[in-house]
């Protein structure tokens, strides 16, 4: 399956062996989505460095990009340079990934799902939880359990049991050669997860903050198996809740504007976002100042410590060039 960005796409069907000018390999000094859909991939490698969408050198050939592709390529014995061409690139999408991350390259080419504009919104707010890895674990800082995978599904409110649950149904193989019965679904699908008020089990054999179960759950996250399920689960709630926005937000009607309402009911809850956005958005209000309109009351309902991370990730979503404003058409 392809991404889509010819200069991906291109490489990896060999279009430099087959005298095609128009592919060419990419080096230092390139820019553009080819250069960051590389630099999402090798990522998911281990080259954490590399920069994601929220960055200005994201889709930038620099040094610290001309690093990573020359330190991946010694790493697997690749032709010394500094440069991705078909072979580097075939060798990036074939070899699976440890530290996986959610992206318009990923989907299509290792996991042969198409990218849809809904799953682009996903990938946009999983920057914010995980910077989009799949197989990042919470073990129960903000006292909910463990959460997991790239929208950190929560034990205590019961999201963990949703995400394991479709994970059984769904691959139920992969589940038992995993995970084993079905002892941890009865537990996470009691109230509260199962925790106390401190976000710890109440039953010490389903701690699952540690082992067997944290292996057990690393393994999960990281099988592509389940990596699908995990984009599944994330863009049918998704598209769920798109319905419901677009019929209440009457003056949204940009994809930008849809993904800005998607990620803040993610953060702050669709209730809330139905609330503010009634008592915010004025008849004849333009989407731009309905979305600055919200960042603005967002931002105030937010603790103090928390306000410019809240006020940056609102940014983000009403500037980046990841989204168009053009009308969302499904």
């Amino acid at each position: 399956m392809n991404c889509g960005v010819p200069g991906i796409d291109g490489l990896l069907k060999d279009g430099l062996l087959k005298n095609d000018a128009s592919v060419r390999s990419l080096a230092p000094g390139a820019s553009g989505l080819a250069v960051g859909y590389v630099q999402d991939l090798l990522r998911g490698h281990g080259y954490g460095s590399l920069p994601d969408p929220r960055s200005n050198l994201y889709g930038s050939y620099g040094p610290v990009t001309a690093h990573a592709v020359a330190s991946y390529r010694q790493k697997y014995g690749l032709p010394v340079g500094n440069h991705v061409d078909a072979g580097m690139l075939a060798d990036v999408v074939a070899r699976p990934a440890e530290a996986a991350v959610l992206g318009p390259a990923y989907v299509p080419l290792v996991l042969n799902v198409p990218f849809t504009i809904v799953m682009r919104f996903v990938w946009l707010t999983s920057l914010f939880e995980t910077r989009g890895a799949f197989a990042t674990l919470n073990l129960n800082t903000d006292q909910c359990g463990l959460s997991l995978g790239i929208l950190q599904w929560s034990q205590k409110p019961n999201q963990l049991y949703a995400l394991l649950n479709a994970c059984q149904r769904r691959e139920p193989d992969v589940w038992a050669q995993i995970a084993g019965g079905t002892e941890i679904l009865e537990y996470t699908a009691k109230t509260n997860g199962g925790l106390d008020a401190m976000g710890w089990a109440l039953d010490p054999r389903f701690e699952l903050t540690k082992d067997p179960w944290k292996t057990r759950f690393d393994a999960l996250a990281a099988h592509r198996a389940m990596q699908r399920v995990q984009i599944d689960l994330a863009t049918e709630a998704y598209a769920a809740e798109l319905q419901r926005v677009r019929r209440c937000a009457s003056g949204i009607r940009s994809e930008r504007g849809f993904a800005f309402l998607l990620d803040l009911a993610n953060q702050f809850g669709a209730g809330r976002v139905a609330q503010q956005y009634a008592q915010k958005a004025a008849p004849g209000d333009s989407e731009a100042s309905i979305l600055i309109k919200l960042e603005d009351a967002f931002t105030e309902l937010s603790n103090p410590q928390f306000q410019p991370q809240v006020r940056a990730r609102r940014d983000f979503f009403r500037t980046t060039p990841m989204l168009s404003d053009q009308p969302l058409a499904l």
